[in-house]
């Protein structure tokens, strides 16, 4: 048995321990399907042991090898890590917003916006357009950040977590087109490195045949 941040699980050759956050909108089931069917295609006996952990404790954890892979990250979030593989494939491509109170401004208009900690892609954006960053844990912390006007704007996905609800989101407006897109992917561990390439066959597969393109309509994306 493997006790890791206060979960028990039970450890067998065929288990592999993936992080993931905490979301239960379609762009996190999409997320999930896509993975699930493209494990299933790589080795069907894998069986995928899910984790919720925020961005830092995930990165914290793959680099010490407590757990098999990651989700959801884009080619930023270990730039400086040399004990992890990505696949040479990612699950699909992600835009970033800028979300503002009552009304969004060009981005150039902005000196303070908040951002998930953890965020390279937002660290990215957030050097071309010379903002003053700011950083919360959630998606909530950040839309109480914007909404109590502690930052000007909010950088992040075209997303939300759908739990957080009406009034989280009654004030806050979305802007018209994406500031930035970028490529998001599984990342595994470097003990994995041969299964990470058998990934991204498939991954690869599954784009050029629609089948990811499918699962993402599915789920309104």
């Amino acid at each position: 048995m493997l006790w890791l941040l206060g979960i028990t699980f039970s450890v067998s050759a065929t288990e592999m321990t993936v992080a993931y956050r905490v979301h239960t909108d379609e762009s996190w089931q999409a997320t999930q399907a896509i993975i699930t069917q493209a494990m299933a295609r790589v080795d069907p006996e894998i069986e995928l042991q899910w984790i919720a952990m925020p961005l830092k404790r995930a990165e914290i954890s793959l680099n010490k090898g407590i757990i098999d892979a990651d989700t959801a990250r884009t080619q930023f979030a270990y730039q400086h890590s040399d004990v992890v593989t990505y696949p040479s494939a990612p699950l699909f491509r992600v835009d970033y917003y800028l979300y503002g109170r009552t009304h969004v401004l060009s981005p150039q208009e902005y000196t303070q916006v908040v951002g998930l900690f953890g965020d390279q892609f937002a660290q990215k954006i957030a050097q071309k357009y010379q903002w003053n960053m700011l950083w919360a844990r959630s998606e909530s912390a950040a839309l109480s950040m914007l909404q109590n006007e502690r930052a000007q704007a909010m950088v992040g996905p075209g997303m939300f977590d759908d739990e957080l609800g009406g009034e989280a989101l009654s004030l806050i407006r979305q802007s018209e087109k994406p500031i930035a897109s970028v490529s998001i992917f599984m990342v595994f561990h470097q003990r994995h490195a041969a299964l990470a390439k058998r990934v991204g066959a498939v991954l690869q597969s599954m784009n050029d045949s629609g089948t990811t393109a499918a699962i993402l309509a599915k789920h309104g994306l």
